[in-house]
């Protein structure tokens, strides 16, 4: 297997830094063992590249599983171009490689594409904690896109198939993925001594049309026809069947109080607990503690018709009191079985099935294009939705606090079209 994984899941990766220190990657990771000496025959340091690798992720990378897995991604896919096609370590990289790597990212080797789901690198060997490779696994996956994929399994409505493969294309999102994951891994070999300049930085030079920051592009976000909806499909759905009061108050809160799923989820020891919000006796009003990106801590303002509409109808629906109480530690997002709080993944799979409802009424009543409007998308169009309505009243200054932003320019960028923010800033100097 020539493209080999050399790392495995996100929270696997500290026991197999372990292993390959202390020389015992033979007896979990044969086959990765075994790999990592065919390639050194070759005259390339592949241990002590796997090892960089491992501590760039475990010691610079921040602790959101997401960003941990775009960056080892990215990483480990880079590494192994650099073994496989470059024949040297990454510590040798040139800006003429990094952007090899680029125009190879467009135009993947075909056999390096899967054309199913996102397969796990390793898989347990029966029995014993011996971690197989999983052969299934390859550097590159093609998905249909979300619409394609719901209108084929929920909408009924016929929806070609690209051809797999031959479709693949590298979004300039992806692009701009890959150069800000690889600039951080050049940024931390330089920080540690291994390197002394950053090719990334080089190549994204040539490479600016693909992130050029004057194209601007609106972000995603639901109509407010498509978002009325929403509420008046959930809410029907909460009040003939209760298993939907979760589904209703999850996508309720992160729309109107501008969250991401994260920020609702259990993660490295943050628990979001009801006694986050509190009553503020000077301002008469509720306010919501949130643990946002890079564990920075905000405040966000409740409004009032959530606390009445949403937040009480929830908890009275859990067995609560109608308003939360100070130092009251129980999961704002709890299972119903064990009562703990749940991860991101089971709070986003509420998320996806309250989609798929709202997706299968808009079918039912023929309203199609909201459908697959709602189909293809994702539970971030939330936070933009209630953003972008509320732009108007906060403005960009008390929005930037709010939705946790470092500054007002950055929710002005994301949230106003340029033209319109060249308007408001000759605006500002109108005379009496």
């Amino acid at each position: 297997m020539k493209y080999h994984p050399v790392t495995d899941s996100i929270k696997s990766l500290k026991q197999l830094r372990e292993y390959l220190l202390n020389d015992e990657l033979s007896k979990v990771y044969p086959s990765l063992n075994r790999h990592l000496k065919a390639v050194e025959k070759r005259g390339i340091d592949a241990g002590g590249d796997m090892n960089i690798l491992l501590d760039f992720l475990l010691l610079s990378v921040g602790n959101a599983v997401g960003t941990q897995s775009r960056f080892r991604n990215e990483a480990e896919r880079y590494m192994l171009f650099c073994w496989n096609e470059l024949h040297k370590s990454l510590l040798q990289s040139t800006s003429e490689d990094v952007s090899a790597y680029v125009n190879w990212l467009k135009n993947p080797p075909k056999k390096l594409i899967s054309d199913s789901t996102i397969a796990s690198r390793f898989k347990n060997k029966t029995g014993s904690n011996v971690r197989l490779v999983n052969k299934d696994w390859r550097p590159f996956v093609l998905r249909l896109p979300k619409a394609i994929r719901k209108s084929k399994s929920i909408i009924s409505v016929s929806a070609s198939t690209p051809p797999l493969k031959i479709n693949y294309q590298l979004s300039d999102a992806s692009l701009q993925s890959a150069y800000t994951s690889l600039n951080a891994l050049f940024k931390y070999l330089i920080k540690i001594n291994l390197v002394t300049h950053n090719p990334v930085s080089e190549v994204k030079k040539e490479h600016r049309k693909v992130t050029d920051a004057s194209k601007y592009k609106a972000p995603d976000a639901f109509s407010e026809e498509v978002w009325g909806s929403f509420v008046e499909i959930l809410t029907d759905a909460a009040n003939n069947n209760k298993k939907y009061e979760p589904h209703r108050f999850v996508v309720l809160t992160l729309k109107v109080l501008f969250l991401r799923i994260s920020e609702l989820s259990q993660r490295n020891g943050i628990t979001p607990v009801f006694s986050d919000f509190s009553y503020d006796d000077n301002t008469q009003g509720w306010m919501l503690k949130v643990i946002g990106k890079g564990n920075k801590e905000r405040f966000i303002t409740v409004p009032t018709v959530y606390i009445e509409n949403v937040l009480t109808r929830y908890r009275l629906y859990l067995g609560l009191s109608p308003l939360p109480l100070a130092n009251e530690n129980i999961p704002i997002v709890p299972s119903l079985r064990t009562g703990r709080a749940l991860h991101q993944d089971s709070i986003n799979n509420l998320v996806e099935g309250a989609f798929d409802l709202v997706v299968e009424v808009l079918t039912k009543q023929n309203k199609l294009k909201d459908a697959h409007e709602v189909a293809s998308a994702s539970s971030h169009w939330l936070r933009h939705t209630g953003a972008k309505q509320a732009l108007h009243e906060l403005g960009e200054h008390d929005l930037a606090q709010e939705i946790g932003h470092q500054s007002a320019e950055t929710t002005a960028r994301v949230y106003i079209a340029p033209e319109q923010r060249n308007r408001i800033k000759k605006g500002i100097n109108r005379k009496l």
